[in-house]
């Protein structure tokens, strides 16, 4: 099972409902992290574990509980930089100008990265 994250509304009375509330949660297995927020009155698990099951527990131990909403704990994709055409090639439209008009033979030579390539089959370098 996946990790997610369960809101459910709890009856927050005072520190002992709190404290009942936390250490009946505690008792069931997958949970990475619990939070109370006493002013919203709700309890956000995380982890692997069945919001039902959260909720059944509660209400055994005599406690008003309710599911608010589920939703899968899933850490934000990092982005990628946006990348230019052609990396190695930094002198930019005086090249790409160049190369249009047929000046350089086969393409582009402004960078020394691009200027040799390996030549076929391995035996030295060429233009």
């Amino acid at each position: 099972m996946y990790l997610q994250k369960t809101v459910i509304r709890a009856d927050l009375v005072g520190s002992g409902c709190k404290m009942a509330i936390l250490s009946t949660v505690a008792k069931l297995e997958g949970i990475k992290s619990m939070d109370i927020d006493a002013e919203n009155g709700t309890l956000t698990v995380v982890g692997a574990v069945d919001p039902v099951a959260i909720v059944l527990e509660l209400k055994k131990a005599c406690l008003a509980a309710a599911i608010v909403s589920v939703e899968d704990d899933k850490p934000p994709a990092p982005e990628e930089p946006e990348k230019e055409d052609d990396p190695c090639c930094r002198c930019g439209e005086a090249c790409v100008q160049a190369c249009e008009e047929g000046c350089v033979r086969g393409g582009c030579y402004c960078c020394y990265y691009t200027a040799f390539r390996p030549a076929p089959h391995g035996y030295g370098w060429y233009w």
